[in-house]
């Protein structure tokens, strides 16, 4: 059974047993309450009844009741006078007048009687229900049984009108019931039925669908942790995905890496071995076959810096940036010479943890991915900044060469990926810089941040905490 329905049905049986309940406890009452009412109505006139006996008595003197039975009195007379109806029974039990029916029976109604009491008793004559009231009426040495009977059918005939009534208000609460809380089932579970189908797209693999928030009730709180729980397994298969990407591209473009430079190896070795050649062009052939086993050492080389950057632990030092930065620019003075690139770098003095082989390699790596861009003026400034999680020293390396596309921005960190191939190993690149800087800034608990427009330079951030100078 679905949740709705189980609503539906718990809310109907809970509503349906209170409704009942109470109606039946109203009904029960107002029963009750009018029988009382009856009751007390029936003995006020037995005893009026009773008043008009003994005055009848004293007027006629105590042995009218037997010659009554005899026929000499006529009862009836009396009885007139009388509310109800009524009936007299003689001491043994004969009966000298009734106003009931003429098969009623009266026999065991005065066994539990005794004088000064009057008892009463409900009894059905000719399918009518009777409130009789009885008691015994002495006078001297004469006494007689007084029987007065009051109709009340019409209050049985209440109490079924008002079953009825009930019924059919029951049905129609039951009906209005019945809408209201399927309205009410339908709008709470809702989410939860959107929550369903969400999990089954996930589950099919749009790994981007999210439910709609609203509210602050547990299930609106169901709503957000879902969208949470979504959006961190969107990110995580993203992760994997782009994980497994990045590793398929390694291995493919490890392969173009030692497919082109072995090629030219295979082919000037065969040629050499093949071919009667000069002396001048044995020398062309060796020198290629040499650079290019150069390439290959460095290529060999730098994976291995990449493998030992996973695994290995550095210990960081404090040094003075105005100084650390000194000491870089003058190592790099000659490339920028060489390479016809002006270097400008303005840093303010702070005190930063540094290891520093690797953060000269990185320094390096970023300047020389500017020149390979064709940049012809570097600009490195470094300022302090204080946020809400500290003081940091931000380094900020921009060039004026050949901007990056946004959409490669995200992948210039892997392995191997050049956003142009083609420059790249013309200029000997191999795409692996700025994954070993990307991996030299996570030892140093940071990241690269670059910027770009696409045409127009490149903006490197990376930031470090620090203290004043």
């Amino acid at each position: 059974m679905k949740l709705g329905a189980k609503i539906i049905v718990s809310i109907m049986i809970f509503f349906s047993v209170i409704f009942l309940f109470g109606g039946y406890v109203l009904i029960s009452y107002f029963y009750e309450v009018t029988m009382e009412r009856e009751v007390e109505g029936a003995i006020e006139q037995y005893q009026y009844n009773k008043f008009v006996v003994q005055a009848n008595l004293i007027t006629r003197g105590e042995n009218w009741f037997a010659g009554a039975a005899d026929g000499q009195y006529d009862i009836s007379s009396m009885a007139s006078d009388m509310n109800g109806t009524v009936a007299f029974l003689a001491a043994d039990g004969s009966v000298l007048f009734s106003g009931f029916p003429s098969k009623t029976e009266f026999s065991g109604l005065f066994a539990d009687v005794e004088q000064d009491m009057v008892n009463y008793r409900f009894m059905k004559i000719n399918n009518r229900t009777f409130l009789l009231t009885m008691g015994i009426v002495v006078h001297g040495e004469t006494s007689v049984y007084l029987i007065t009977g009051v109709d009340v059918e019409k209050i049985q005939e209440q109490q079924a009108q008002i079953i009825r009534k009930f019924g059919v208000v029951y049905a129609m609460a039951v009906g209005i019931g019945i809408f209201l809380i399927f309205g009410i089932s339908f709008f709470i579970t809702r989410p939860i039925k959107q929550l369903t189908a969400a999990t089954k797209k996930i589950a099919g693999g749009n790994y981007g669908e999210r439910v709609t928030e609203g509210g602050s009730d547990e299930v609106s709180q169901l709503a957000r942790n879902f969208n949470r729980m979504a959006q961190a397994v969107d990110e995580k298969v993203q992760e994997l995905s782009d994980s497994a990407r990045q590793k398929e591209d390694f291995v493919a473009n490890f392969a173009h890496e030692l497919k082109t430079p072995l090629t030219s190896i295979i082919g000037y070795a065969d040629r050499i071995y093949k071919k009667e050649l000069s002396r001048e062009e044995q020398k062309k052939a060796a020198l290629y076959i040499w650079n290019e086993g150069m390439r290959l050492e460095a290529l060999s080389l730098k994976l291995m810096d990449l493998t030992i950057l996973n695994h290995k632990e550095f210990c960081l030092q404090e040094v003075k940036t105005d100084i650390l930065f000194q000491e870089l620019t003058a190592d790099v003075e000659y490339l920028m010479d060489a390479k016809g690139t002006s270097l400008d770098c303005t840093v303010e003095p702070a005190y930063i943890e540094v290891e520093y082989d690797l953060f000269k390699t990185l320094f390096l790596n970023l300047l020389d991915n500017a020149i390979k861009a064709g940049a012809k003026h570097i600009q490195v400034t470094g300022v302090v900044e204080k946020m809400a999680e500290g003081t940091y020293f931000t380094m900020l390396v921009k060039d004026d060469g050949n901007g990056i596309p946004k959409q490669e921005i995200k992948r210039i960190t892997e392995a191997f990926y050049m956003v142009d191939k083609s420059r790249s190993r013309k200029q000997h690149g191999a795409g692996i810089g700025l994954a070993l800087s990307d991996k030299i800034a996570q030892i140093h608990r940071s990241r690269l941040e670059f910027e770009s427009d696409g045409r127009n330079g490149t903006s490197v951030r990376l930031c470090l905490k620090c203290r004043g100078d």
